[in-house]
């Protein structure tokens, strides 16, 4: 830590209370006529006070001059010069695409893939504070619960708060990654990405997923696909209602819809990667692989600190000079006053 003083001419100062004081010294050596006073008390009662008088003016006096020391040390601006290291981290955009359909709700992971897949996203988040990061959801149509933001809080409570059955039935994957595209679109980021996460083909939607995948690679945008759940059939709960608007629940067998060729041509046109996870584990380990292969760069840059050292000689002279003004306005007072009824 190395110091220095950014105004030194506030020295000079100093040299006030050495002037004062070396005038009171001489004017103290200087002959004075003798003068003849009748006293009412005893002359050694009166030498006693004045005694103690003369103690109160030199602790005053010498308070004083540190105060004013204290105060031009504090004009001086003393500042000390600390060696720091600056951590900049180098951040990715993502937008993790969450399809929310119908068959999300099937027990092959258990409780079923939309409690895992919304588990395993709060994980993945988490381990990624120095990055933007975006939610889409889709069925039949795509929405933004999230758009990119650095407040991890906010965006975990839109993925704890994201339900089946809030939009259109079906599987619309070409709308979840156009949604997403275009939350990265004006990113200033040098690395952006989809994670796409789905259990069904697409079969609804204005836009083809392919048409999608194009746009994505055309922004430099690369995106993970990853298929969730079992390649055969599923059990999945379906509701009916009866005439009387009661909804009723059944258990239904159900073919699994994933198609694997889509979603590899996905990812393979913008150059990022496709996975299946077949169980709870898989989908795990996918998103700790994502994790791994897309890491943030962290930049350590070295820097100077400047830290203003004013602060305690400014209030320390400003106590000093305090304590010799309520000096000066009580004890020397009472002084003076008994000297001269004396």
């Amino acid at each position: 830590m190395n110091w220095e003083w950014l105004t030194r001419q506030a020295f000079a100062l100093i040299a006030v209370p050495a002037v004062l004081w070396l005038w009171t010294m001489w004017k103290g050596r200087k002959p004075r006529r003798k003068l003849l006073y009748k006293f009412s008390t005893p002359s050694s009662a009166l030498a006693k006070q004045s005694n103690k008088l003369k103690r109160f003016f030199r602790a005053t006096w010498i308070l004083g001059g540190l105060g004013l020391i204290g105060l031009a040390i504090a004009l001086a601006r003393p500042v000390s010069w600390e060696s720091t290291t600056k951590k900049t981290a180098e951040g990715i955009d993502i937008v993790i695409t969450l399809d929310v359909s119908e068959s999300m709700i099937a027990d092959d992971f258990k409780p079923n893939r939309m409690v895992v897949a919304k588990k395993v996203i709060q994980d993945f988040i988490k381990k990624r504070p120095d990055d933007r990061i975006g939610l889409v959801t889709f069925g039949g149509e795509a929405v933004t619960r999230c758009p990119l933001t650095e407040d991890h809080d906010f965006l975990l409570s839109q993925v704890e708060e994201v339900q089946m059955r809030e939009l259109k039935q079906g599987t619309a994957i070409g709308m979840g990654l156009s949604n997403a595209i275009l939350r990265l679109q004006e990113s200033k980021a040098k690395t952006k990405i989809v994670v796409l996460l789905t259990d069904g083909d697409s079969n609804v939607g204005d836009i083809n997923p392919i048409t999608a995948s194009h746009l994505a690679r055309e922004d430099g945008i690369k995106i993970y696909s990853i298929g969730i759940g079992k390649d055969n059939r599923v059990l999945v709960p379906i509701y009916s209602y009866d005439a009387y608007g009661n909804r009723r629940g059944l258990i239904a067998q159900v073919p699994s819809y994933i198609n694997p060729e889509l979603l590899r041509e996905i990812s393979q046109i913008t150059g990022g990667r496709h996975y299946m996870a077949r169980n709870t584990g898989m989908l795990v380990q996918i998103l700790a692989e994502i994790d791994k292969l897309e890491k943030s760069k962290i930049l350590m840059k070295p820097r100077l600190k400047k830290i203003e050292e004013y602060l305690w000689p400014a209030a320390l002279g400003l106590l000093a000079l305090f304590i010799v003004w309520a000096l000066m306005e009580t004890k020397l007072r009472r002084a003076r006053i008994h000297v001269v009824q004396a």
